[in-house]
């Protein structure tokens, strides 16, 4: 199949600050066969106004009158796709044009699952740009690399639902953080995976970003899923690399909040990396330069 139709998810809730722009740049794309799910999760804001200022067919619009978490969100659209093919963005990430015209070898091979790419980042506060891999992403069996250095960014992968209907569950709905990661490392345990070293999506980050707002979240969230999935052998051949990040992201969300001679130990006894280095800074730091630091 040449150009199949690439099923494009965005979530919302309350997204109207960037919505437009986003929007904007899937309408922009140089590749013509697609559509939008735009999955409204009970906005309160001007989304639904912003999302119907555009006039194209293959914008559609589905209401969720009570709000639900966002992976149960995320399957939810999911269900109303069309395509062979399924995309996300979220409202405050925007795409380059060629985002989904760079993919037609992915389309094209079916033993790949599942196809993503370099990004920028861009610091809404400062308008600055930052590459997110200056090194060659890896593809083929990549569980290993992912577990060790994650470099996956939601807005940048395309997934072949054939793939997605494979699994138990798709994403898990019980997640408001992490569901992602979750579901990107059981795609990538058994199934090839295909990389772009060109970036070709914008991950903003701003003050509102949920995940940056909600650390004590992540770290359940993660510790949750850590209990469940290292009983799996793969998971467990990488037990201490999951481990560390735990004690990484317990460390990070209480010094967050406070600074005590427990959490210094607990640095003290971290693994020996750039993250200790960096957990080290943080711990001298003035407690204004933190607050500054996380908004």
């Amino acid at each position: 199949m040449k150009n199949p139709l690439v099923s494009i998810i965005m979530n919302c809730h309350n997204g109207e600050k960037f919505l437009h722009e986003s929007l904007k740049s899937v309408l922009s794309q140089n590749y013509n066969n697609w559509e939008l799910i735009f999955f409204d999760n009970s906005s309160t804001d001007k989304s639904r106004k912003i999302f119907n200022s555009f006039n194209d067919s293959r914008f559609k619009y589905f209401y969720n009158q009570n709000k639900i978490n966002l992976y149960d969100a995320r399957n939810k659209a999911i269900i109303k796709t069309k395509g062979d093919f399924v995309a996300f963005i979220d409202v405050d990430d925007w795409w380059e044009k060629n985002n989904l015209s760079s993919r037609k070898d992915f389309f094209i091979d079916p033993k790949f699952s599942f196809s993503y790419s370099n990004c920028y980042y861009f610091f809404e506060k400062n308008k600055k740009k930052k590459l997110f891999s200056n090194n060659k992403l890896p593809s083929g069996y990549i569980f290993n690399n992912l577990s060790e250095n994650y470099q996956v960014n939601l807005s940048s992968i395309i997934i072949r639902k054939s793939f997605l209907f494979d699994l138990p569950y798709i994403f898990n709905k019980n997640y408001n953080v992490i569901g992602d990661f979750d579901l990107i490392l059981r795609l990538s345990e058994k199934n090839l995976v295909h990389s772009i070293n060109v970036p070709l999506v914008n991950i903003r980050y701003h003050n509102e970003n949920f995940s940056r707002l909600n650390r004590d979240l992540f770290y359940k969230e993660y510790k949750n899923w850590y209990s469940k999935v290292i009983k799996f052998k793969n998971y467990r051949n990488n037990k201490k690399i999951f481990l560390k990040k735990l004690k990484y992201l317990e460390i990070i969300k209480d010094l967050i909040k406070f600074k005590s001679l427990k959490i210094f130990i607990k640095i003290v006894y971290y693994p020996f990396c750039f993250d200790k280095i960096k957990l080290f800074i943080i711990f001298f730091s003035p407690r204004y330069f933190l607050k500054v630091f996380y908004k």
